[in-house]
């Protein structure tokens, strides 16, 4: 038999359904998965469809209610809520568990995570994968040491060495102290206490797709080659860009989402959610004679200014060049 699977997830009333999603992929591939929600504030709607997939596919489902104003005084951004800081209390919230996995409400696993499970994480507070742009700058603007900054869509905690080590109050104290140089939330703030102390997964665990980019990413050598092999056939995938329940999105694994929100008990809603969003705005017709504006290529980045639609290349940043 394989060992129990521990998943948490922050939703808010928004996500919710996505987060449903993303359960439904987890207990199809791995039967032996419980749950930890961290909320503050779902409607009853939210409660019944979660004890609704509790009650269908005989899941643990643990419910841990925080109160956001704890997280007074911690940087935020305008594309995240509170809730985003909830997972860096997973250790000390489930103090029976040595190791938990974090995921965000738009990711889709898609495959078996025993092997993420068991990574070593000894001596390290956290496992997670590179993020797939701008990785020297994030280390040169935070100071880390260790050269990766991961993303937090995705997180495997070692909850035992993060409690021995004290590891909310590292994060509290860094992110209430050093509010300047946060760009990123909780993203920044945790990577750069983990700094020395973290472990770089394999891609396939947090499968980047940046199509909305022109399919720019920054990875290169071994972790290039597994990336590209993720592509064929990832464990868990992050939608980052515009979400495959919305017009517009154009993730190349967008069908695979569909056919997991399809099993899923809420799919009549995202079926609704669907047909009743917007497709994306058109640009304007002076933004598409004149703009300047970042444009992307397989490891490039360019500055590019069009003028009477004729786009002209005026930079470019190779790959880790500074």
């Amino acid at each position: 038999m394989k060992n129990k699977i521990t998943i948490s997830y922050a939703p808010d009333d928004k996500y919710l359904d996505q987060t449903i999603v993303s359960m439904t992929g987890a207990v199809i591939n791995n039967p032996h998965t419980e749950f930890v929600i961290l909320y503050s504030n779902l409607n009853a709607e939210s409660l019944f469809k979660l004890e609704k997939f509790k009650t269908e596919t005989l899941s643990s489902i643990r419910m841990v209610k925080i109160d956001p104003s704890e997280f007074d005084g911690f940087p935020m951004s305008g594309w995240v809520t509170k809730e985003a800081w909830f997972r860096v209390k997973l250790p000390d919230l489930c103090p029976d568990l040595d190791r938990i996995l974090y995921l965000d409400c738009d990711t889709l696993v898609n495959g078996d995570l025993s092997g993420l499970w068991e990574t070593n994480l000894e001596g390290s507070f956290l496992g997670a994968v590179e993020d797939v742009w701008d990785v020297p700058k994030h280390i040169k603007r935070l100071g880390l040491v260790q050269p990766a900054y991961f993303n937090s869509g995705v997180i495997l905690f070692n909850c035992k060495y993060c409690r021995e080590n004290k590891f909310y109050e590292r994060v509290k104290n860094y992110a209430t102290s050093t509010e300047k140089k946060i760009k990123f939330c909780d993203q920044d703030v945790l990577n750069v206490v983990t700094d020395g102390k973290k472990v770089l997964l394999n891609p396939k665990y947090n499968y980047l797709n940046t199509w909305w980019r022109n399919f720019y990413y920054e990875y290169e050598g071994e972790t290039e080659k597994e990336y590209l092999k993720a592509a064929d056939n990832p464990v868990i995938i992050h939608y980052t860009g515009i979400k495959p329940c919305f017009k517009g999105c154009a993730h190349p694994l967008k069908n695979l989402w569909q056919e997991y929100a399809e099993k899923s008990i809420v799919y009549d809603e995202l079926k609704s959610c669907y047909e009743n969003s917007m497709p994306p705005k058109q640009a304007t017709i002076a933004k598409k004679l004149f703009s300047i504006k970042n444009t992307f290529s397989h490891k490039k980045k360019i500055k590019t200014l069009t003028i009477l639609g004729i786009k002209i290349p005026i930079s470019g940043n190779l790959y880790r060049q500074a």
